[in-house]
């Protein structure tokens, strides 16, 4: 969509429709509700044009449910003219969305100062509005802006517009890589003001990562704020045993998803005690814990995160690319069968490290997690391990209904055996709609 066309539209719908040049037809005897409707099906271009045929129609064109949600592309090498067109439309009709989300494409340190502009301007367009829902990801303060002035100016910006939204139930600023002070400012002023209606929160990578954020006495009140919180996304270095030990207070009966990322230059060896997750998850008993690793894979880092009193659902392991490095991933995941056998519902692993052979463990978690509906593994797999996984699925003994193998490091004829493998089951998986996906990491794929 052309924002700025749209803009140009609604701009000569009001002209003429409160000069009273356009003429009256036959839609002025339908029904608003009906002509709302039909409104709601066109496209933005097509409500500009339709609202030009009569007087009724311009009226109905600023009916405020059709611009609910709005989405802005304000990066790229037009950024200044897409700044522009959308601060033209928050004049016109940002008092009526409720659902904002921006986006800064191709960032670049050249842009952020157009960027940063446009966003400021915006941000005192929208402080009318009252949101419901914020999103605005990949903003990386901590990479594109080089000057700390005009970070903090930029930063002091969102903190005034949150401070005027009181009905927020979703906040995402996901990578925005924040300075630790003005990150907190952000935080504490969605909690002043939406602690109370904020439903969920998405601050991974919010803050720079090497900053044990978990350990500010500022941060941990700044969450103390939101008690309606059902989702939070947030990094390990972000939590601790003392957050949990609040969260089983402040969120107790409605927190239901915790999505933790733990990351290598994250801060990432302190320990949560088995009694503070125990106590979470009585409080919350409907909590499901998703965990992602990324770059990091040893087990002795790994099993100490991995508590058994944590209702894990879902875990996603990015080993990293330092193969010389004993892992142990054996161990580690035999351990994620054994404690999370009742809850584990997803499992990924990404094993970039020809050393490392998981076969006897794979099948071990296939067989002993009977709630392992979704399975990805990318790593030097025997073929004999995959010809049993699907065996087992054929037999219905296991519940896997979606399987991606990408078996590293086969010769010519494993390539081979391994396509005979797949055609063997290709017909049950296409017969009872499970998604199957077998493959290799060689680029000239014969499958």
């Amino acid at each position: 969509m052309d924002i700025g066309w749209v803009v140009r539209k609604a701009e000569q719908i009001f002209n003429r429709f409160w000069g009273r040049n356009m003429e009256k037809s036959v839609w002025e005897n339908l029904p608003d509700v009906a002509m709302i409707e039909v409104f709601k099906l066109l496209r933005d271009p097509d409500k500009a044009n339709l609202a030009l045929t009569c007087t009724n129609w311009a009226r109905l064109f600023y009916t405020p449910s059709l611009w609910r949600n709005r989405h802005f592309d304000m990066g790229g090498y037009k950024c200044h003219t897409n700044g522009v067109r959308a601060n033209k439309f928050a004049d016109q009709l940002g008092a009526y969305v409720e659902y904002l989300s921006i986006t800064c494409s191709h960032p670049s340190y050249h842009i952020t100062k157009a960027f940063q502009e446009s966003m400021e301007d915006l941000l005192v367009k929208f402080r009318g509005s009252q949101l419901k829902e914020f999103e605005m990801e990949r903003l990386e303060l901590d990479r594109f802006w080089k000057h700390d002035s005009a970070r903090d100016k930029f930063m002091n910006s969102f903190v005034k517009f949150f401070k005027t939204q009181k009905r927020l139930k979703v906040f995402d600023m996901t990578a925005a890589q924040c300075v630790l002070t003005g990150g907190l400012k952000i935080i504490e002023a969605v909690g002043q003001k939406s602690g109370k209606t904020l439903e969920e929160i998405y601050i991974e990578d919010f803050f720079p990562a090497r900053f044990t954020v978990y350990s500010v006495e500022r941060f941990q009140m700044a969450l103390s704020f939101f008690t309606n919180l059902s989702y939070i996304a947030v990094n390990y270095h972000c939590i601790s045993e003392e957050i949990i030990e609040m969260f089983s207070k402040t969120l107790a009966g409605k927190l239901k998803f915790f999505n933790i990322k733990v990351y290598r230059n994250n801060p990432h060896l302190h320990r949560i005690s088995p009694f503070a997750w125990k106590q979470l998850t009585t409080v919350c008993p409907k909590l499901q814990v998703m965990f992602w690793f990324d770059s990091v894979a040893k087990s002795t880092e790994i099993i100490p995160i991995l508590v058994p009193e944590i209702p894990v659902q879902d875990v996603h392991i990015w080993t990293g690319y330092e193969d010389d490095v004993d892992w142990n991933l054996s161990h580690t995941i035999t351990h994620i069968a054994n404690s999370y056998a009742a809850t584990l519902g997803a499992a990924s692993l990404e094993i970039d490290n020809n050393q490392e052979f998981v076969d006897e463990a794979m099948l071990y978690l296939v067989n002993k997690c009977k709630r392992l509906f979704d399975l990805s593994l990318n790593a030097s797999v025997l073929l004999s391990t995959i010809e049993t996984v699907l065996e087992q699925i054929d037999q219905r003994k296991s519940n896997l209904r979606s399987l991606h193998i990408t078996a590293c490091g086969l010769s010519e004829m494993e390539w081979a055996e391994l396509g005979a493998i797949k055609d063997r089951f290709t017909h049950m998986a296409a017969d009872r709609n499970i998604d199957l996906n077998i493959s290799t990491d060689l680029v000239l794929d014969p499958f």
